[in-house]
């Protein structure tokens, strides 16, 4: 998972090596060194004629999302992030407004475009959706910007099954295929915090949703479902327990990102090439070979 310019990652670097196939230093939001911009998968995707979705329980302009969506030389550009996601004519973009960051809570011209949000997204060609209850009958492209589950800043909206379920049979029903990227954010948050009790609770809604994503997949054959992490944070290891009591001693490393592999697990047709020891760049290199994308990794010109 390393980064251009460190063995330890950030969401940003991780992000965008996975999404375009190219290494970058930290901060940077699918740039290079050198400022040139690497075409995301996403990009591709649209282009090919697939049809595309990204969902997080963060927020829209956080890295990880970004790093697939757009280009900034910096994650932290919040306002400059947001309004290139407005741009993106994706078909599906579900994530939360972010107010509670502590950083985008700072960012003025940031919030004043999360205010505007019916206005901008509108204008933009999407129909806008703050509340759940509208998802339903709500027709693509859908521009989703959920409030925050009470003061948190990792999750927005309703748990990530319900979304996962939404995304999935509407792009599912479009019949052009599709790619959408689905991130949870609240295990990172956990590790952060250095707690266990959140990283269960963290692990046990995104579990939900992978299982529901697989069972959709079952049904068909020509989905490919991928779970893995950008980076692993606090270095959370079993230190003893019994497996019958469901009982595990564990301790962290410390609170930040650490330089460990995270597991990659693969689902339905080619998940056989995704094994062995990988790097997080060959992940949208191998995604986009099994979608017939054509010139892939690539720069913008």
């Amino acid at each position: 998972t390393y980064a251009g310019n460190d063995l330890v990652t950030d969401s940003a670097a991780a992000s965008t090596s996975m999404a375009t196939g190219f290494k970058t230093p930290k901060t940077a939001i699918s740039i290079l060194a050198d400022g040139r911009r690497p075409v995301t998968l996403l990009e591709a995707a649209k282009a090919s004629g697939l049809a595309t979705g990204v969902l997080t329980t963060s927020g829209l302009a956080d890295a990880t999302p970004a790093g697939f969506l757009v280009h900034a030389r910096d994650r932290y550009q919040y306002a400059s992030i947001f309004r290139s996601i407005l741009a993106t004519e994706n078909d599906i973009l579900m994530g939360g407004t972010w107010i509670h960051h502590h950083r985008a809570k700072r960012d003025r011209e940031y919030l004043e475009l999360v205010d505007r949000v019916d206005e901008l997204g509108t204008a933009a060609g999407y129909t806008v959706v703050r509340d759940e209850s509208d998802l339903a009958g709500a027709r693509t492209p859908i521009l989703a910007l959920f409030d925050p589950r009470g003061k948190r800043a990792d999750a927005h909206g309703p748990e990530l099954v319900a979304t996962t379920q939404f995304l999935l049979d509407t792009l599912g029903a479009d019949g052009r295929g599709f790619f959408a990227l689905i991130e949870s954010e609240l295990s990172d948050t956990a590790g952060h915090d250095n707690s266990i009790s959140d990283v269960v609770g963290a692990v046990r809604e995104f579990d939900e949703a992978v299982a529901l994503a697989v069972a959709w997949a079952e049904d068909r054959t020509d989905t490919l479902v991928l779970v893995t992490a950008d980076h692993d944070t606090g270095g959370l290891g079993v230190t003893d327990g019994d497996y019958e009591d469901g009982i595990a001693g564990v301790r962290w490393v410390w609170d930040l990102h650490t330089g460990q592999w995270v597991p990659l697990f693969a689902f339905g047709p080619g998940s056989q090439h995704f094994n062995g020891v990988m790097d997080n760049t060959d992940i949208g290199i191998l995604i986009a070979k099994l979608l017939g994308i054509e010139d892939f990794p690539a720069i913008h010109p």
